[in-house]
């Protein structure tokens, strides 16, 4: 039972005289000089904390010294008597916690000896230095900015937000690491990552923890929650008032009173406009196959694949490109066929190849409004993880023509990067090199899919796996070729440490960008916590909707077709014919011009080369061994005028 003194004249005076002022204890630095000791202090009780075990005092009048702490956490586990207002005295031995400065006090060395109020001191965001929070610790804070809800992925197990004044951006999405006009479109050096340092460094002053006032791992009921079973980062706070504490070599705001938050809503699809639509969505890991990158059984791959699928069908496009499908045709397929139920009938077909590695994309087109023209294009070698595939398509009733493709790159993930590979300190992570190869690798490759078939009106979407003023980006766009989402507050698609970043695109070529009506992420998942994804360990908050169907927000395009041309290419003039004998191990090919063969292996490797031959055909039985090969023939200039795909028996 805790003690009362009516007056604190009533305090013994060798008590008071023997007491050392919390700002004396505190000191400068981050430790006290006086751990281990026990000796006695005073202060004026501000929070009470019973997850941490006890409660913070304030002295308001310690000293003047800025650089020092007025205020200080006193553990005492069944110090519930204790109530905000009190001006205590406590004896206990002074230890430092979790990187915290803190008194541990027994119940009955609590004397109450009068009252008194703290009046918070203002805190303004970004802090000048980020050792100066260490000044705050144990005091009563105040922020008069509104924070925002920049992180959310501990709010399910410990109940913890991440604010700041704004949200942060992923830097190299606003800044170029090599042109100080983000304009620019060089690849190569690192003349700007001082600027990229500083804005890492200014979003590292910006940003704080937000507790629950609890310790309890799950909290139940999950705090904040809002009236749409969520709470998105966007979300907003007023009047942000409570103890500031460190906690395991981090600072947090343990709140006083209740929070005021303006929860952010869900968004409703994008208004694009046209008469096509095309999105592009990354499924994280979408396999049939359990237990391995996706689901771990059978009810974690039904509720992913009804998330995803609901995703598919409010945003109602005519074509979709999926990245990250187990590369098979069982994933597919089961996405395919819960779509079309979704529809009562077969509205979409799927194109995809099973050439490269662990994961594959995925054409999913609606037949009623859109026809493929020629065989699916990929290409895949060594530069490559998986093939990138490209779709000519007819739109039905008027004849225009476009490509579509799809982009996945070499991710940031740091696994056995070496060498111009490994992370270069310039804020474009890992295997940024590889990327750039590939980017080079895919531009050549798209040029020459254009010449030969004759459609300028090129449409690339996926996920790129490069923020959007990142190297690889760059030789897109210093090969022509055209970012179609407006760089504002909406161009981000992925949230990473708080920060968010666009790494899903839609790039076009000057044709297609013309007939583009418009370009928007869906902000359904990045905002979201990771809490109402699919998995059991979620199984109390899973929701079956688009939101968090994915950690990837999709890409949504407007296409105006009645500005599209006509492709002049296979069926025209220069086409190739290509067949095979019965026993599929021999081909022919014919084309009206001079041309030659090549078979490459799913490796890019040649394998057979004609040479140059006159019009006419070319037959060849060569010793290939059984699997799946591709071939191109070429005309004289160089270009391709048609590829296919070889499957010898």
């Amino acid at each position: 039972m805790l003690r009362h003194i009516t007056s604190p004249c009533l305090l013994l005076a060798a008590q008071l005289s023997a007491q050392t002022p919390i700002c004396v204890l505190q000191g400068i630095g981050e430790a006290s000089s006086y751990a281990g000791a026990s000796l006695t202090t005073s202060g004026i009780v501000t929070v009470i904390h019973p997850g941490l075990g006890g409660f913070f005092i304030e002295d308001p009048d310690c000293d003047t010294d800025a650089a020092t702490s007025n205020g200080l956490f006193v553990y005492c586990p069944g110090s519930g008597s204790v109530q905000p207002g009190q001006w205590v005295h406590v004896l206990g031995t002074v230890q430092e916690y979790g990187g915290s400065t803190e008194i541990s006090v027994l119940p009955q060395n609590i004397t109450v000896i009068g009252s008194g109020a703290v009046t918070p001191t203002d805190i303004e965001l970004p802090f000048d230095q980020l050792d100066l929070r260490e000044r705050y610790e144990g005091m009563l804070v105040h922020f008069p900015q509104v924070l925002m809800v920049t992180d959310n992925d501990h709010w399910y197990d410990y109940g913890e937000l991440t604010l700041a004044p704004a949200r942060p951006w992923e830097p190299t999405d606003v800044i170029d690491p090599n042109d100080a006009d983000p304009e620019g479109t060089t690849s190569t050096g690192a003349s700007n990552v001082t600027t990229i340092d500083a804005a890492i460094d200014h979003d590292g002053r910006s940003t704080i923890k937000l507790d629950d006032g609890s310790s309890d791992s799950y909290p139940e009921p999950l705090p904040l929650l809002g009236p749409e079973g969520t709470l998105r980062c966007g979300s907003t706070i007023s009047g942000l008032t409570g103890a500031w504490h460190q906690a395991f070599g981090d600072y947090t705001l343990e709140p006083m009173g209740a929070v005021a938050l303006e929860h952010a809503l869900r968004p409703m699809p994008p208004v694009i406009g046209g008469d096509v639509r095309i999105s592009a969505f990354n499924t994280h890991n979408y396999w049939s196959t359990l237990g391995g990158f996706g689901a771990a059984n059978a009810d974690e791959l039904l509720r992913q694949r009804t998330k995803l699928v609901a995703a598919l069908f409010a945003m109602d496009a005519d074509a979709y490109v999926l990245c990250e499908v187990e590369k098979n045709d069982e994933a597919q397929t089961q996405l395919l066929d819960a779509l079309n139920n979704l529809y009562g009938g077969p509205e979409f077909v799927g194109i995809s190849t099973n050439v490269g590695f662990g994961t594959k994309s995925v054409i999913l087109y609606r037949s009623s409004r859109l026809t493929p023209w020629g065989p699916l294009d990929w290409l895949y070698n060594s530069t490559f993880e998986r093939a990138h595939i490209s779709q000519a398509f007819t739109v039905n009733g008027s004849g225009a023509r476009f490509l579509l493709s799809a982009v996945h790159p070499k991710s940031k993930v740091c696994s056995n990067a070496e060498g111009a590979d490994a992370d270069q300190g310039d804020g474009q992570g890992c295997y940024n090199q590889r990327r750039r190869d590939q980017a080079l690798a895919l531009s050549a490759h798209w040029a020459d899919l254009r010449a030969y078939t004759g459609i300028e009106a090129q449409l690339i979407v996926g996920d790129f796996n490069s923020f959007t003023q990142e190297d690889p980006l760059d030789i897109l766009r210093a090969a022509g070729l055209q970012d179609l989402v407006p760089a504002d507050d909406a161009h981000y698609s992925f949230r990473f440490g708080g920060a968010i970043g666009a790494l899903d695109h839609a790039f076009a070529t000057p044709a297609m960008a013309a007939a583009v009506s418009g370009a928007r992420p869906w902000a359904i998942n990045a905002d979201e916590p990771p809490a109402l994804d699919y998995p059991d360990a979620y199984i109390d908050m899973y929701q079956p909707n688009a939101y968090r169907s994915s950690d990837h927000d999709p890409v949504l395009v407007g296409v105006n077709t009645g500005v599209l041309g006509i492709g002049t290419g296979p069926g025209g003039a220069s086409a190739v014919v290509f067949t095979t004998g019965a026993d599929g191990t021999t081909a022919t090919w014919s084309a009206a011009v001079p041309f030659r063969v090549q078979v490459l292996d799913a490796l890019g490797r040649r394998m057979y080369d004609t040479g140059y031959i006159s019009s006419g055909a070319v037959r060849s039985g060569p010793d290939l061994a059984t699997g799946a090969y591709i071939w191109r023939c070429m005309d004289r200039s160089g270009a391709v005028i048609g590829t296919g795909k070889w499957v010898v028996r």
